[in-house]
């Protein structure tokens, strides 16, 4: 099927959508459920006995209930240490009723019971992303973590990469470039790309977490769901927009700290009409931090407008945009020379002063991110519904950046600089996913029956890298400042520009069939068709066009669940495969060499919990991926042709413990042990790890502590930190160059009442010297002192 003709399928799938809702003689009811202390009444159940209906509340206590028949439904709701309440309510045929219902505290209970029923507000436990259908964590085979909206506020996160930290085996590797940075995860390198299940790219080297309400790591190969393009066969990260709320509510912020972090945030919603059918939620930043180093500064505004329209009982438009605009000098690497003839080992060998930056203020990159998203939700009825979203993303940058290599030796540095006149980046992505939720005999059945498109064109302009001068690096003198923009400009004057045009299209189609055997045992099998066309790189200087090719691959992916303990302990395994296409090669002797995609195929098991209603949450497991068919020179007879017979292996296990052991206390920890190899690979490099590994150990922790009543109700503690091993960036058999472990240690103090918010947060406050990287050595910020007020309305 050709762009053209999906993409009209899929918008006629949109309008068919609001066609088929407008005809019905049922109503919708929706609501919020409180316990006695007005906090939300997550996973209670909700009865309507005499149409035998029955839904549950979200972690916000939301529910829903779709096709009612007109007239008047008792509802029925229990809750342990609770009143159980009764509640009649009237509907209209054609019309949605929202209600809000608070449950009572019980006498007849013990007030330990009532004590111990509160919330885990740092734990969700469903998605409707992670597998593209809503599907809960004890059910789903596959990894992953979920970082809360709750968390982020507890540690007076303001950026993406902080945000990341609560991951178990992650750790950021180049936090300034696209996408939020480079991380790794289970021994390989990845982005975040994905927003709300679908493609979201933002240009520049910020994510803002303004429009955050959960960030979801999903672990290990996907490409049975989520293609190649947008995930590595380490894993993915979906950040999880907010959405609009039926009710009037504001938040504004303001956070200040050490080295001129300065942040204004907000969060309005409104209802736009008085059937509260017209939903709004804007949410927007305005950032700006300097650095600790000489040099370094980054600047943006981010606003994030979204608005829901319910068209009908049955079905809800949302509309979303994202602007962003920043100038920044905040991407700094260095290259050392791990060779064994220097006799540097580590970051601790190396003498110069980290505090310097070598590239000075006036040396900068702007970038602007203007997005569109548009999704329709369908219920065609109880047990099938679909959801079809349109996404534009567009990005363009322009100015200068820098990095750091070392010479041989201990000293001499290469300032080397890139000028971009210009970079264009604009996609468009098409999804469509349909899904039931039905029984076949007396065995459930959730079927997903999906299809996306997504292609994307990047122009550029730029005369390439340039090695500006070489300076010492623990000395400089007045050639330190002989790099600026007007030197810069000088030297770019004379070079030839290459302007280039590449576009790349996917065209893809998957199924997913999960099925409870019985009760307890559950299967799921997946696959995916991907058809990825490379129509060629234009380098429009030289009127040519290289590297066209095209590829098609099957993904599969299968696994299984038994719930030891339903609802409370589970075990998993599962089969997942994730693969990369390859572009042709030109040979040497002037044939091209085309190549297969390359292939990651994970097996996973482990055990998942959910006890003591929620209050101890978490998962362990162990993983080993294999990768076959990674390209390599041809050595040692042919160092110069490129063949496709290189492996790699990447096992190990982890360990993600959420717990509330009473009321107030919350508890995160995180372990993760990962051995990655080259087994199949140059004569340098076989048998070693590669360098975009990251460390074999990682840990996480954070302690936190709200006072729940009495006269200090509303103050609040958080202790935590993070813990990297060894990190060897460099090895060979001619190299070696690790970065030193780490430990850092964060504390807070908060206080907060329904009108507002107080938090100091101090990071690494034993200002440890750190170092993260990817074949390369960056500092990372001493300790920090900042501190935040946020007023609601």
């Amino acid at each position: 099927m050709s762009f053209r003709n999906l993409t009209l399928f899929i918008l006629y799938l949109f309008i068919s959508h609001t066609v088929l809702a407008q005809t019905n003689t049922t109503g919708i009811l929706k609501g919020i459920v409180t316990t006695s202390d007005q906090k939300p009444a997550a996973h209670v159940t909700i009865h309507i006995r005499e149409l035998k209906r029955t839904v549950q509340t979200d972690d916000e206590g939301a529910f829903q209930f779709n096709r009612l028949p007109a007239g008047t439904h008792q509802l029925e709701i229990s809750l342990i240490g609770h009143e159980t309440l009764l509640q009649a309510v009237q509907i209209a045929a054609g019309a949605t009723q929202s209600i809000q219902l608070q449950l009572k505290v019980s006498g007849k209970e013990l007030s330990e019971v009532i004590i111990t029923s509160g919330k885990n507000r740092f734990v969700k436990t469903q998605s409707p992303y992670v597998s593209k259908m809503p599907l809960r964590n004890l059910e789903n085979p596959q990894v992953y973590t979920t970082v809360t909206q709750a968390l982020l506020q507890d540690q007076l996160n303001v950026t993406y990469a902080d945000a990341l930290k609560n991951v178990p085996g992650v750790i950021m590797q180049l936090e300034n470039n696209s996408a939020g940075g480079s991380v790794t995860s289970r021994g390989f390198s990845t982005q975040s790309f994905l927003r709300n299940g679908v493609p979201g790219i933002v240009g520049g080297g910020s994510l803002d977490p303004a429009n955050i309400e959960s960030i979801e790591a999903i672990k290990g190969p996907s490409g049975a769901l989520y293609g190649a393009s947008l995930v590595s066969f380490g894993g993915l990260f979906n950040r999880v927009t907010k959405k609009p709320l039926d009710s009037f509510q504001v938040r504004i912020g303001y956070t200040g700290g050490g080295f001129g972090l300065s942040r204004i945030d907000a969060d309005v919603n409104a209802a736009l009409d008085k059937e509260h059918k017209l939903l709004m939620r804007f949410n927007a930043a305005k950032y700006e931090e300097g650095s600790y180093q000489d040099a370094g500064f980054k600047n943006y505004i981010f606003i994030a407008p979204v608005i829901s329209y319910q068209l009908s009982e049955r079905t809800k438009l949302i509309l979303e945009t994202e602007y962003k605009k920043e100038k920044a000098n905040s991407f700094y690497r260095m290259f050392a020379d791990g060779s064994y003839a220097t006799g540097v080992r580590s970051a601790k060998d190396l003498k110069f002063d980290f505090h310097k930056r070598f590239i000075g203020d006036d040396i900068f990159i702007t970038t602007t991110t203007a997005n569109f998203f548009a999704e329709l939700q369908h219920r065609f009825s109880d047990t099938w519904s679909s959801r079809a979203t349109y996404s534009y993303l567009s990005s363009d940058a322009n100015g200068s950046s820098g990095y750091l290599s070392m010479k041989a030796g201990n000293d001499s540095l290469i300032r080397n600089m890139t000028y971009t006149e210009f970079s264009k980046t604009y996609a468009n992505s098409l999804q469509y996913n349909l899904t039931g939720d039905f029984r076949i005999g007396k065995m459930r059945n959730r079927l997903l029956i999906g299809a996306d498109v997504y292609n994307v064109t990047t122009k550029s302009s730029s005369p390439g890298t340039i090695a500006f001068d070489v300076v010492s690096g623990t000395k400089p003198g007045a050639a330190y400042t002989a790099l600026n923009r007007a030197s810069l400009h000088e030297r770019v004057k004379g070079l030839t520009y290459t302007r280039s045009r590449a576009l790349q299209n996917m065209y893809s189609a998957y199924i997913q069939d999960v099925l409870n055997i019985t009760d307890n045992l559950l299967a799921m099998a997946s696959v995916r068709v991907d058809y990825f066309e490379n129509p060629g790189t234009r380098n429009i200087t030289k009127d040519t066009t290289t590297g066209k090719y095209d590829q098609t691959t099957v993904s599969p992916k299968f696994g299984l669940v038994y719930q030891i303990i339903p609802n409370q302990l589970s075990l998993f395994g599962n089969y997942s495969n994730g693969f990369q296409n390859i572009a042709p090669v030109l040979q040497p002797d002037g044939n091209f060499s085309n190549f297969k995609p390359s292939q990651a195929n994970q097996w996973e098991a482990g055990i998942k919990a959910e006890l003591i209603n929620g209050k101890l949450t978490g998962s362990l497991s162990y993983y080993d991926i294999k990768v076959t068919d990674i390209t390599r020179p041809d050595l040692p007879d042919r160092p110069t042709y490129t063949v496709q017979n290189g492996t790699q292996y990447s096992r190990g296990f982890e360990a993600d413990i959420t717990a509330m052991p009473f009321r107030g206390f919350h508890a995160i920890a995180g372990y993760a042990y990962n051995k990655s190899k080259l087994t199949k690979s140059s004569a340098a490099l076989e048998g070693f790890s590669p360098g975009s590994a990251g460390p074999g150990h990682l840990a996480n922790l954070w302690l936190s502590y709200r006072v729940p009543s009495g006269n200090l109700k509303g103050f609040g503690a958080g202790l935590g930190g993070n813990y990297a091993g060894e990190n060897i960036v460099n090895v060979s058999t001619t190299a070696l160059y690790t970065l030193p472990s780490f430990t850092t240690i964060n504390a807070s103090l908060s206080y907060e009442q329904p009108k507002y918010r107080l938090i100091i947060k101090a990071d690494n406050i034993t200002n440890e010297d750190y170092f993260v990287g990817w074949s390369t050595t960056i500092p990372q910020m001493p300790f920090r002192l900042s501190a935040a007020a946020y007023l609601k309305f």
